[in-house]
């Protein structure tokens, strides 16, 4: 889904205008991107979806009046096809996880450079879901540690991946990142990205933690597994 143009249509919901700001003429100068909502709050940005039509939402954790959290859980009931990037000046595992939980397609730190905010967007508006290397990384590990979220998949069978999709779920599983796999296998990372992208399709996950979980809860892999 796409606005006039094939651009893809973005609304900002941040309280600190600087950033706001910024960010609006960051995403407005690159090719395909277009800023149609800049609020302050998450309140104004659930008013301003009422008659805005966009694709995907960049929302702070921390803002007055109606916050990340609130404001995301709202969409997901009331626009549940609308991808939500979450914002954070903290990159830390315990705002990743609650991002997810409540709704998120991903996660980004405030300090992520111009590139790794159009590479979320993109993948969050094309697959529905971005967490980087790093943050994909530290939220598998205390997954695998804790088993503490337990998402709902469309499959219950763990016989439904082959034998190279097994052995790149495992590595995974074992807290490796994209780069780390595809060196390791000898193969591009494109290669690792797509099979990646078919197991998560194959169990209805959204994104690859709700990978991991599959494969916890299924049996392919211990819960001890590091």
């Amino acid at each position: 889904m796409a606005g006039e143009g094939g651009n893809i249509r973005i609304a900002i919901a941040e309280d600190q205008s600087i950033f706001r700001n910024g960010l609006t003429k960051l995403l407005n100068d690159i090719d395909g991107f277009e800023v149609v909502l800049a609020v302050e709050n998450g309140q104004l940005l659930i008013d301003g979806l009422q008659t805005t039509p966009i694709d995907l939402a960049l929302i702070d954790f921390r803002m007055p009046v109606k916050n990340g959290i609130e404001a995301t859980k709202e969409i997901r009931q009331t626009f549940p096809k609308l991808k939500v990037l979450l914002l954070s000046m903290y990159d830390d595992v315990e705002f990743v996880e609650l991002a997810i939980e409540n709704g998120a397609n991903g996660y980004l730190s405030k300090d992520d450079e111009a590139e790794e905010i159009q590479l979320a967007i993109r993948s969050a508006v094309e697959t529905g879901y971005y967490l980087n290397d790093r943050t994909s990384k530290m939220f598998i590990a205390k997954m695998v540690h804790s088993g503490r979220i337990q998402p709902v998949f469309e499959a219950s069978s763990a016989s439904i991946f082959n034998e190279n999709e097994l052995v790149i779920l495992e590595l995974i599983c074992s807290e490796m990142t994209t780069q780390e796999i595809a060196d390791k296998l000898f193969k591009s990372r494109r290669t690792i990205e797509s099979a990646r992208t078919l197991m998560m399709n194959k169990v209805g996950a959204r994104n690859v933690v709700g990978l991991v979980m599959y494969a916890i809860q299924n049996g392919i892999v211990s819960q001890k597994t590091k």
